[in-house]
């Protein structure tokens, strides 16, 4: 026994919906999506407050040594925060958060702890938050390559 299958022809091709007047314009889209966009960068903005404040709790519950829950919590929080600033357009923060989250996996996996490299992390990771690094490209770019350094110098020990 075997089943027929009916297949169903739509009354109207494609080509004629998209061609049919209604809807939004091209502009009106475009700027729909902006106020979406928009709405996301609040929230991740709040959103990666709430991760530095608590960053900065981890990194005083290290206390300036190597403590293996904090380092591996701090890691945790940083790297699940990595592509959220993304949604907002602020790539500067998402790399600054990769540099981060590169130096504390370092640390967790040596056992290792520098003070002075996750407290640059830190401080630059408020002052992106406060200045929209976004605003200034080339400043920004110096600030990240020295993290970059930061990282690589507390690497190679």
């Amino acid at each position: 026994m075997s089943e027929s299958s009916k297949i169903h022809v739509p009354d109207v091709p494609l080509g004629r919906l998209i061609r049919m007047p209604g809807g939004k314009t091209a502009g009106q889209a475009i700027a729909d999506a902006e106020q979406g966009l928009a709405s996301l960068q609040g929230e991740s903005m709040k959103e990666l407050n709430r991760v530095l404040a608590k960053a900065e709790t981890f990194y005083a519950r290290a206390d300036g040594k190597f403590d293996a829950l904090v380092v591996s919590a701090f890691y945790d929080l940083i790297n699940g925060a990595i592509g959220l600033p993304t949604a907002g357009k602020d790539r500067a923060i998402d790399a600054m958060l990769v540099s981060l989250a590169d130096l504390l996996d370092y640390y967790r996996t040596s056992g290792d702890w520098g003070d002075k490299s996750v407290q640059v992390h830190l401080a630059t990771f408020q002052l992106l938050l406060k200045t929209e690094g976004i605003r200034d490209p080339q400043g920004t770019e110096l600030i990240l390559a020295g993290l970059k350094k930061v990282s690589r110098k507390a690497a190679k020990g």
